[in-house]
């Protein structure tokens, strides 16, 4: 483990590499027109097969990549403690914003994690994860993030009390970009075999677009708070066939995105603030307009322009480098006072 923490470091030492950015872009946009996408999806049928082909790995290559920049998280034997406040005053605003626009703001909803803050509480929980990581081999890692992944589905913690039981769901994820290494997920996107995991990918498009059902046995499982309803090994294989197909898809995806810097580079450069308040938008739309009771958008062709477009201009519009150095700022806030550097001898004798 302290091997791959130091490859990581030294990665990231570098500076930023583009390949990262621009995955992280790719994934935003999907976040942002999956988020758009599911008041209607169930009635639209080109909306429902994009949606399901989004669901299956936006979120655990989204955690993979959080996982994979988090060698910072605990160093030197510390945790990462003003990083993981950050994280958890902006998820708790997110959440409160979030239910006010929506007319749901109640002392009892607010820390049940449902929609989308939940993955910024997510990431304390994650970083509470690093110490135990560190300390073990990466299979062992995996591997016990792995068994509590499937443990956690025989609970019913679908309330979303502060997104325990996402957090549980997708610890496999972060634990496996954890251990990894940029240096290592670069090799592995320029090596030629992830080429099997793009066929595979179309071979999923291909099943899910000749029976629209093809998923329904296991997608469930792909949102995380889900218990298992159908007994627990049934539950467990529904689980493990949506982790599989997480895996194919981000490796596909990892396969596919270039490695040039471009415009989804800049994207990815601003993730944080977009995720935030393309929600918040799509709120709004929900609760506030008549939007989404348009007979329009159910429309296979039209509706899903109008979804796609208006999902893209809210990423750009989320995406304003105004929006950068508030929420920068505010993840590199010192809440706590940095602690005292051990004496030296000289000083202690003095």
């Amino acid at each position: 483990m302290a091997s791959a923490s130091r490859g990581g470091a030294v990665a990231e030492a570098r500076g930023r590499i583009a390949r990262f950015d621009n995955v992280k872009g790719l994934l935003i946009i999907l976040v942002v027109a999956g988020h758009f996408m599911h008041p209607i999806h169930n009635d639209n049928p080109v909306l429902s097969y994009l949606f399901d082909l989004i669901y299956l790995f936006h979120m655990p290559l989204f955690v993979f990549m959080s996982g994979l920049f988090a060698k910072g998280a605990y160093r030197d034997g510390r945790l990462n403690v003003n990083r993981m406040v950050s994280f958890a005053l902006l998820g708790l605003a997110y959440q409160v914003a979030y239910l006010a626009i929506s007319g749901l703001l109640a002392p009892a909803r607010i820390l049940r994690f449902t929609s989308a803050p939940w993955y910024l509480i997510g990431m304390v929980w994650w970083y509470l994860a690093t110490p135990v990581l560190a300390h073990v081999p990466a299979p062992a890692g995996v591997a016990i993030s792995l068994v509590a992944a499937l443990l956690g589905g025989c609970i019913d913690m679908s309330d979303g009390f502060l997104a325990i039981s996402r957090s549980i769901a997708f610890l496999p994820y972060f634990a496996l970009g954890y251990y990894c290494t940029t240096d290592r997920v670069e090799r592995i996107a320029r090596s030629r075999w992830p080429w099997a995991a793009v066929a595979a990918f179309a071979g999923l498009a291909v099943a899910r677009a000749v029976d629209a059902h093809a998923f329904d046995w296991f997608f469930p499982m792909v949102y995380g708070d889900n218990p298992y309803t159908h007994g627990v090994l049934p539950g467990m294989l529904a689980k493990l066939t949506a982790i599989a197909c997480a895996v194919v898809c981000s490796l596909a995806a990892l396969k596919l995105v270039p490695a040039a810097r471009g415009a989804l580079t800049r994207l990815g450069e601003r993730t944080l603030q977009v995720y935030v308040l393309h929600r918040l938008i799509r709120a709004w739309l929900t609760f506030q307009t008549p939007f989404y009771h348009l007979p329009v958008l159910l429309d296979p062709l039209v509706g899903t322009a109008i979804i796609l477009a208006l999902s893209g201009g809210v990423t750009a519009i989320c995406a304003w480098r105004g929006f950068e150095r508030p929420f920068a700022r505010f993840m590199a806030v010192r809440w706590l006072p940095a602690p005292k550097a051990p004496e030296t001898p000289e000083e202690s004798g003095r």
